[in-house]
């Protein structure tokens, strides 16, 4: 029980969902899962649209993801219908998509196990806001007896990981979008807005009858208040946030 506090403690204390995000892969990597997706269905769609996504994060191979979005397999993934409409955990893989006898679903997962993905759990999620339902794929590379001496000993830990993550990814992402926009300057705004323009520094100091100098300090501070790394990153961001009218 000591290791899952120590993870659960390591997730509270995580500042971002990128962190926190790391701090779950890690932790489940290190009992045995290969692979996890997180994702919120943000609304309503048709049976023959992809579902739009909330807060998606993923560890899946990126080629396995192209295949899976060409071969639209959302249509047929019986992890996703369930999600939807349950709570309990459901296990995933070949032998179990045979078992229950669903077609579609079985040639999905054909195709992930000949991509060395195995079997594993789907875990419902509920609670985001604006989202119709989640879920959280936990995936092994082990099938079959395997599979259960796993599921066994560490499906429980897995699980609970799995919960406790997404709803620090919900509400790191609730309270970023609560923060209150940065002030900037008017100073800083103007540089910006003239950047936004195409203007360099020095152009910039003209127009406003300022030192270079001044010009790249106003600019350095707005990129610091802004959070970004360059001025390109400083002015798409202040465009966002609707500090700048261009």
């Amino acid at each position: 029980m000591a290791p899952l506090l120590d993870v659960l403690e390591r997730l509270d204390g995580a500042q971002d969902c990128d962190a926190a995000w790391r701090e779950a892969t890690a932790a489940l990597q290190k009992i045995g899962i290969a692979w996890c997706h997180h994702a919120f269905v943000g609304g309503p769609h048709a049976p023959t649209e992809r579902p739009a996504a909330m807060l998606r994060f993923t560890t899946l191979p990126e080629d396995w993801r192209a295949h899976h979005a060409a071969c639209r397999y959302w249509r047929v993934d019986a992890s996703v219908r369930h999600c939807a409409h349950s709570v309990a955990v459901m296990q995933t893989g070949t032998e179990f998509a045979q078992a229950a006898g669903d077609a579609g679903w079985a040639v999905m997962c054909a195709d992930a196990q000949d991509a060395g993905i195995g079997c594993g759990l789907a875990v419902p999620l509920r609670g985001a806001p604006g989202a119709q339902y989640g879920g959280v794929a936990l995936l092994t590379r082990m099938h079959g007896a395997a599979f259960a001496a796993w599921r066994a000993r560490h499906a429980l830990g897995a699980i609970v990981i799995a919960h406790a993550v997404s709803q620090r990814l919900v509400a790191l992402s609730e309270a970023a979008q609560a923060a209150p926009p940065p002030r900037l300057s008017p100073r800083e705004r103007e540089c910006l807005t003239w950047l936004v323009a195409g203007l360099r520094s020095d152009r910039i100091a003209e127009r406003l009858g300022l030192s270079r100098a001044t010009v790249d300090l106003h600019l350095a501070r707005a990129r610091h208040r802004l959070g970004a790394a360059t001025r390109e990153q400083a002015v798409a961001r202040a465009l966002m946030l609707g500090l700048l009218r261009p």
